[in-house]
This record gives C-alpha cells, sequence and structure tokens, in this order.
C-alpha cells in the first residue's frame, strides 16, 4: 500500500516540511547533465553515425534510417483501430478549433509616425513524442494543432522506437494532423539532431513536446540554438476538494498523473480529514486493478501527498505556492473560487472536470508548465509558433520629435554614436556638411 506524505496545516512544523516536499521536484543531478552534453557533443561532431550508435545503446535496434516511409506509415495507420482512430480525428479538431483562434496586428498611429506589431510563423517545428514508458499519440495532436493553426510550414515529429517499431497510434495520429516527417530516434540524442542537423535530420528552428529527465534536459541545454517551448519535468495534479466528492473519483484522478511516472506528483488538499480517509480507503481499493499498478504505487510513495488544511482560502494559497500543472477545484461554487488561483498551467472546475478530459479532447493544450512554473509561464499555444516583429516608421517630422529624446537618453549613456544617428537626422544633414 502507498504510504503518502501527509501533512497537515495546523502542525508546527508544515511550513518546513511542506517546503522540503517541493524542493524535491526540481532536483537534476550533476550525472544526467554530464551525459547529456556528452551526447550532445556526440552528435555534433558524428552526426549520423553518432545517432545509428546511440540508437543501438538505449532504444535496442541497429538502423540506418531514421525516416519512417510513406509506404510504412500508411500500412501502420491501415493496421490502427478504427473507433481508436475516429477518436483521434475527433479531438484533434476540437483541439485545433481552439487553437485557431489567433490574434491580430497591432497598429499605433500619431501625426508622424507609425508603429506596428506584426506576427511572423516560425518556419519548422520539432515535435517530441515520448515513447518510453508509454506511448502518447495524444500529444502528437496536442503539439501539431496549435502549429498547424498558425500556418507552420514544416512540421516533423520524433519518437522514441522499441526494438525499431513505433506505436502504431503515434503514427496514426501524426497522419490524422497530415505530418510525414517521422523519426524513430527519442531521448537526448534526438533532441540534439533536431537542434543541430545531421544528413538524415532536419535542423529546426523550435523544439516542443514533453519527456522524460534527459529529454527535458538535452532542451534546457541546446536553447538558444534553437527554440524550445518549456523544460517540462514529471507531470503534476493537485486537487482542491471540500469533501463533498465522489472519493473514488478523487482517487482516479490521483492516479491519472501517478501512472505516467514513477517521479510524477499527485497532490489531495482537503478541509474534512474525514474525507482524506475515505479517499486513502479508495486508493487502496482501486489501486490493485490499474494496469501500471507498479508506477502508480512508486509515484505515490516518491511524491504522492495528502494534505489537511484549515479552510478552502489556505487550500487555494497552497496551491499558488505549488503551482502545479493541473489543478482541479472540486469544490461547490468552483467559479469562486478560481479567481483566487494565479498559478496553474490548467485550471479545472467542479466535480465532472476531470483532468483527462483536457489531456485528450476538451481543447486546451496538455503541454503545461511543470514544476512551479507555472508561476511564470504557460501551457503550449498558437502564441509559441508566431513571432512577435515590431516595424518602426518615422517621418522627417517625427525624426525630430524623437531625435531629441533619443539623443538626450544616448549621451546620458555615452554612446555618441547612437546620439549622433538621430541628431544628424533631425538636421537632415552628412558629415562634414555645413
Amino acid at each position: 500500500m502507498p504510504i503518502f506524505n501527509q501533512l497537515d496545516t495546523k502542525e508546527s512544523s508544515f511550513s518546513k516540511s511542506f517546503d522540503a516536499y517541493l524542493l524535491e521536484r526540481n532536483k537534476v543531478s550533476g550525472e544526467v547533465s554530464q551525459l547529456v552534453s556528452e551526447i550532445i557533443l556526440k552528435i555534433r561532431s558524428k552526426g549520423d553515425n553518432a545517432l545509428k550508435d546511440l540508437t543501438k545503446e538505449f532504444d535496442g535496434f541497429d538502423t540506418d534510417v531514421f525516416k519512417i516511409s510513406s509506404k510504412e506509415i500508411n500500412q501502420i495507420v491501415r493496421s490502427c483501430d478504427k473507433d481508436i482512430f475516429k477518436s483521434l480525428e475527433y479531438s484533434f479538431e476540437k483541439i485545433i478549433n481552439y487553437q485557431s483562434r489567433c490574434f491580430a496586428s497591432l497598429n499605433l498611429e500619431d501625426t508622424d509616425n507609425e508603429i506596428t506589431r506584426k506576427f511572423r510563423v516560425i518556419e519548422s517545428v520539432g515535435i517530441y513524442v515520448p515513447g518510453g514508458k508509454a506511448s502518447y499519440p495524444s500529444t502528437v495532436l496536442m503539439g501539431a494543432a496549435p502549429a498547424i493553426a498558425c500556418g507552420v510550414s514544416d512540421i516533423s515529429i520524433t519518437s522514441p522506437a522499441q526494438n525499431g517499431i513505433l506505436n502504431t497510434l503515434t503514427i496514426a495520429a501524426a497522419k490524422v494532423a497530415g505530418i510525414e516527417t517521422i523519426y524513430r530516434i527519442g531521448g537526448a540524442q534526438a533532441i540534439a539532431a533536431l537542434a543541430i542537423g545531421t544528413d538524415q535530420i532536419s535542423k529546426v528552428d523550435k523544439i516542443i513536446g514533453p519527456g522524460n529527465i534527459f529529454v527535458a534536459e538535452a532542451k534546457k541545454q541546446v536553447y538558444g540554438v534553437v527554440g524550445i517551448d518549456m523544460v517540462a519535468g514529471p507531470s503534476e495534479i493537485l486537487i482542491v476538494c471540500d469533501g463533498t466528492t465522489n472519493p473514488d473519483w478523487v482517487a482516479l484522478d490521483l492516479f491519472s498523473q501517478a501512472e505516467h511516472d514513477e517521479s510524477a506528483q499527485s497532490i489531495l488538499l482537503t478541509t474534512d480529514k474525514e474525507f482524506l480517509n475515505q479517499v486513502y480507503s479508495s486508493i487502496e481499493k482501486l489501486l490493485p486493478i490499474m494496469e501500471r499498478k507498479s508506477v502508480i504505487e512508486k509515484s505515490l510513495k516518491n511524491r504522492g501527498a495528502l494534505i489537511l488544511v484549515d479552510n478552502l482560502t489556505k487550500a487555494c494559497e497552497l496551491a499558488n505556492l505549488i503551482a502545479p500543472e493541473h489543478l482541479e477545484l472540486s469544490v461547490e461554487n468552483s467559479r469562486s473560487w478560481a479567481k483566487l488561483i494565479t498559478n496553474a498551467g490548467s485550471l479545472f472546475l467542479g466535480r465532472y472536470s476531470s483532468e483527462s478530459l483536457g489531456d485528450y479532447c476538451a481543447g486546451p493544450n496538455h503541454v503545461l508548465p511543470t514544476s512551479g512554473s507555472a508561476r511564470f509561464s504557460s501551457g503550449l499555444s498558437v502564441y509559441d509558433f508566431k513571432k512577435r516583429m515590431s516595424v518602426i516608421s518615422v517621418s522627417e517630422k517625427g525624426a525630430k520629435a524623437l531625435g531629441r529624446v533619443a539623443s538626450t537618453l544616448a549621451n546620458g549613456e555615452k554612446l555618441s554614436a547612437h546620439a549622433l544617428a538621430a541628431e544628424y537626422r533631425m538636421k537632415n544633414e552628412s558629415f562634414g556638411e555645413d
């Protein structure tokens, strides 16, 4: 039976215990960082040869060709269960409809100048799709939909293949999204290949998608060479409950994240001690029938927490400190309590708003900030595939007005070239002219 971290806000040691609990989620070993650095260096120096060696070492198969052919894709798609394929199509339609609400340009005009904000689409994107402990065709849809909605012209997918065979549903999801470039490589080496480029792997402008600790570290290390969506850690769910939701529902929602990974974080905040005990009983009852029982059990032992709080206001305060990836407000008047929430990747209101619905088909993205990064970042959306570019058009008259300010500030910073560039336009002259 899982032994949760059990905390009570009334205990004098709560703050210390709570802080120690949160610190665990941000740890990355020096060994992981070093290994990833070595992998990136190998890809940079030896390209496809290194990729071949690393694929054999980590994914257990030998290949000279990483891209899946159109023939293979079509053969795999034909073998896909029809009901699942239809569900993928439905989900993709929901996601892309949600993401298609793009932005308008900003135009600011005064008498003499025009200042405009334009959006330009990122040209190429690589989507990393996990495929180690589990496969996630839904991540294909979540990554592709906002990119397609923005008009990204070049989209590729990379995913680890077990013994050279990619998950059927991952291929089917790519087919639904209209993506034809699929690579059978995973791990840090896949991230390095997308960032640097090899003879077989096309370099991209941005890499998106979740992955394990090695993938996350690789994205961190290649950032700057290529754009990334975020550095995502293990999945998280936090449930705030007033004690009136079916405890089985709560237990299963906690399981929904725990089953991802042994390092996933599942937390319940409740004001009702008896309800906390009921949820614990539900966990004991339901855990034995879970297909991924061993993963769930380890996750709950490692990172699970049942926290008794004085009131819902305190629960919301703690929720904001945790800043979870997924936050369920399973309470009466959830919309009112939502006003107190400032930090969450995705917010689910009411007892029927299961996190799993958001993971698959509600519309918003399931690629979300983790490890407290919801304090300063957002989930994947169309905003990640468009660049903002300012356009400044200044008239002769405008140059005189703006030039005085620019010259004054530039001289204040001892940047004389800046100042003169403005001053010469104010006077409409060249160097050496009267």
